[in-house]
């Protein structure tokens, strides 16, 4: 959702910086967040305004970036950029803005990199307050999920949702109120609500997810000799599902899995490390791409409440925070194509 705002107070302080002479454009093309036009530059640049970021949500748009050409061409604006973040802009050449000052921009004759800015401590607290209410914690993120993948929920009785997300009856209330205040939730009348803006909200989800989930669970690294045994492996009769890069193998057949990642239920965790005959990953090899990785995973919610359309393969929802939370760049092109013929 474009943040107006955001957009002309970081041109702003461009500005006011520079002495540049930056002019928003507003609504032209198909851009529908505007775009930068910079004195005698020919082409404007086409402005991705993000309010908040991490390192899965900027790795995502840097992949949507390159499928859809425009790496060099487009200016990110968010709130605050922090050094890391520029570093993996200024890599990729690609322009940013912040509302505190930090800049880069490489399009000739212009070139502009102001980098150590940094918000003011109380501005910082009040954007992670408001970035991050009771919906997007580690509870309340389950209560999110199975509003996405099931709707209707959202008008079943608090204890009804409390059950199948697993969660305190008083965390339900807290969640829906913080939604309701966010506008993801909209009280049609004094019985219905409606999830509304989900794909936004399923982009809050995702942003959240590699920090207030995937971090809290339980995980245990392995390896193998051999990766037809483990890709044989029968789950029928055991609590697990696959995730990540072997997933998205099972959908589409694009990506040539390097990695594995079972979601199992703690009581058959031992079921498939004597079936796929893993063994425990040494310290020295968890760090060497050459090494299989094996990452055994206790599920947020139970087994059945993740699987998705496909028998023993994950939500979308969760195989695409797999592919951004892994950080690899050959997951991120994947994940961007994934979401678009499954999630989109």
């Amino acid at each position: 959702m474009m943040d107006l705002g955001i957009i002309q107070a970081a041109i702003e302080k461009l500005n006011l910086q520079t002495s540049l002479g930056a002019e928003y454009k507003a609504f032209k093309k198909e851009c529908t967040e505007g775009e930068l036009a910079l004195p005698n530059v020919k082409s404007n640049l086409i402005i991705k305004c993000k309010k908040h970021l991490n390192i899965t949500t900027l790795q995502k748009y840097i992949a949507e970036l390159k499928i859809k050409n425009q790496i060099t061409n487009a200016l990110l604006i968010t709130e605050y950029i922090n050094p890391n973040q520029a570093a993996l802009l200024k890599e990729q050449n690609t322009s940013f803005i912040d509302r505190v000052g930090n800049t880069y921009i490489n399009c000739s004759p212009i070139y502009i990199d102001i980098q150590g800015n940094k918000p003011e401590k109380a501005h910082s607290e009040i954007a992670l307050a408001k970035q991050l209410g009771k919906a997007f914690q580690p509870k309340g993120m389950n209560v999110v999920f199975m509003f996405l993948v099931q709707p209707a929920l959202v008008n079943k009785p608090m204890r009804t949702i409390a059950k199948m997300a697993e969660v305190a009856l008083g965390t339900v209330k807290q969640v829906i109120d913080d939604l309701i205040y966010q506008e993801f939730i909209v009280q049609k009348d004094q019985h219905t609500k409606t999830i509304n803006n989900s794909k936004a909200l399923l982009e809050k989800w995702l942003d959240a997810y590699p920090v207030t989930v995937e971090a809290k669970l339980k995980q245990e690294v392995f390896t193998t000799d051999n990766t037809q045994r483990l890709q044989k492996l029968e789950l029928n009769n055991v609590n697990a599902i696959w995730g990540g890069e072997y997933a998205v193998q099972q959908y589409d057949d694009y990506l040539n899995t390097k990695n594995y990642l079972i979601y199992v239920s703690p009581e058959h965790k031992k079921v498939i490390l004597k079936t796929a005959r893993l063994r425990k990953v040494k310290a020295e090899d968890n760090i060497n791409d050459a090494v299989t990785k094996v990452v055994l995973v206790e599920p947020f919610l139970a087994i059945e409440k993740l699987v998705g359309s496909k028998t023993h393969l994950a939500h979308p929802y969760l195989i695409y925070a797999n592919l951004l939370a892994s950080r690899d760049t050959r997951n991120i092109d994947a994940a961007t194509r994934f979401y678009e013929k499954h999630i989109a």
